[in-house]
């Protein structure tokens, strides 16, 4: 087993980030979850707030899903994305 250390932030907003279909931070957080080194994962988000709102999610381990994201909301109020690691 491994560690997945994910953190996020929003400003003016709401976030939502999934490990598979299981909801693991709400808004600005941080988690620790632990995962198994030999499985696929699939990291989704879904986020809700005015536009240009920014948010970022930061993955800091395990190194194969290392990830860096910062961006802003657009016109429609949602944005949403997801990585697999």
């Amino acid at each position: 087993m491994t560690k997945l250390v994910v953190s996020t932030f929003i400003g003016n907003g709401k976030m939502k980030l999934y490990l598979d279909d299981k909801a693991i931070l709400h808004n600005s957080d941080a988690a620790t979850v632990e995962v198994n080194g030999d499985r696929e994962y699939v990291i989704h988000w879904f986020v809700r707030g005015d536009a240009d709102t920014s948010y970022s999610i930061t993955i800091s381990s395990p190194k194969e899903a290392e990830f860096q994201l910062t961006r802003s909301i657009g016109k429609g109020g949602k944005d949403w994305g997801g990585i697999r690691f």
